[in-house]
């Protein structure tokens, strides 16, 4: 009877310890794949990356990172894309703020969608 109520209060502990981890890790994460208009064109690839990386880290992000596609030889790997970008933001608000904002709304219709032919996003976190 000891032992089951050790292992309750021990399963009870990790739950809790879980839980709480989860509400305070409220991050977000927004990973973008892109595929270039000209498939594997290296300055199209460089130009893209560089206005990317020249647009201002607004409030709530905490990480970016934009960078190009590595080829693998593996068949469940996918690098058909030419440049992926991951941002990290503080939470689901700051995500929200970001995609709303004029600057950002600026550089994705004015700079880069000429450059574009296909994007998928994935957003995903504790929620």
């Amino acid at each position: 009877m000891k032992k089951i109520l050790q292992s309750l209060l021990f399963v009870g502990l990790f739950c809790t310890a879980y839980l709480s981890h989860a509400v305070q890790d409220q991050r977000v994460s927004h990973v973008v794949v892109i595929w270039l208009k000209e498939p594997g064109n290296a300055q199209m690839r460089e130009k893209f990356i560089n206005i990317r990386r020249s647009l201002k880290t607004l409030p709530g992000v905490l990480s970016r990172h934009v960078s190009a596609v590595i080829s693998s030889d593996k068949p469940n790997v996918n690098d058909t894309f030419d440049i992926a970008v991951t941002v990290t933001f503080k939470n689901v608000q700051a995500l929200k703020k970001y995609m709303q904002s004029q600057q950002h709304k600026d550089m994705l219709h004015k700079r880069l969608k000429p450059l574009v032919n296909r994007v998928e996003v994935y957003n995903f976190g504790n929620i």
